[in-house]
């Protein structure tokens, strides 16, 4: 094999390692598109001035815990505003970021471990005989394979530990939602996604998410 081939296995590595630093950052990516999509869908119709975003590594904005008198009919809550201020969410965000700083460390480290050793094999082409050159190469080959399987399936693992504790904050958002419908005595409490126009002294959502973040403050993604 020529110095060009080898040369293309360590760039279809690097390759491989850029993808799986993309993907495991794509679980935070993902969830901060989706609240800006719904906040520009929602912006029209909601009767108050939008809070703004918090900046990035901000505190998020305080929610108002003031609620509707009990029994009204239908109340709302911000399903963003209150993923936003959960603990929870922040902290497993925190989590997700260090273990995608990780893996991409350590594909740039086997990145450059394996270019280092492809230009040791290709000097000693000259210098093995052809059947020794061709088991290195084997050798070498196998290497890259192992590295690029190595890293796919922890940018595997790691998306679905985010995809799990996710979950679980999702479950108990449920759980904090009924809690609040049953304390109030609310017949229907909807998301805002469901609302095209509502009274901001119909919105529930600084009770949710107080309830959240003490039925679930924190939540583990493990390694």
């Amino acid at each position: 094999m020529s110095t060009i081939a080898f040369r293309a296995r360590a760039a279809q590595l690097a390759a491989m390692a850029g993808l799986a630093m993309a993907l495991a950052a794509a679980p935070v990516a993902a969830q901060q598109q989706q609240q800006q999509q719904q906040q520009q869908r929602q912006a029209p119709a909601q009767p108050r001035q939008a809070p703004a975003s918090p900046a990035a590594g901000g505190a998020a904005p305080a929610l108002s815990t003031e609620l509707p008198p009990k029994g009204t009919q239908i109340v709302f809550f911000d399903v963003d505003a209150v993923l936003r201020a959960s603990t929870a969410m922040q902290n497993l965000n925190s989590q997700a970021e260090r273990q995608r700083t990780a893996l991409q460390n350590d594909a740039q480290r086997q990145e450059g471990e394996l270019r280092k050793a492809e230009e040791e094999l290709a000097g000693q082409r000259n210098v093995l005989s052809q059947d020794a050159f061709n088991q290195r190469r084997r050798q070498f080959e196998d290497r890259v394979a192992n590295a690029q399987q190595q890293i796919q399936t922890r940018r595997r693992n790691l998306e679905q530990a985010y995809s799990d504790a996710a979950g679980k904050v999702q479950q108990a958002l449920t759980e904090s939602v009924i809690e609040v419908m049953n304390d109030q005595d609310y017949q229907i409490v909807l998301p805002n996604t469901f609302i095209f126009v509502a009274r901001s002294a119909l919105d529930v959502s600084g009770e949710v998410a107080r309830r959240l973040n003490r039925r679930i403050p924190t939540v583990s993604m493990g390694n």
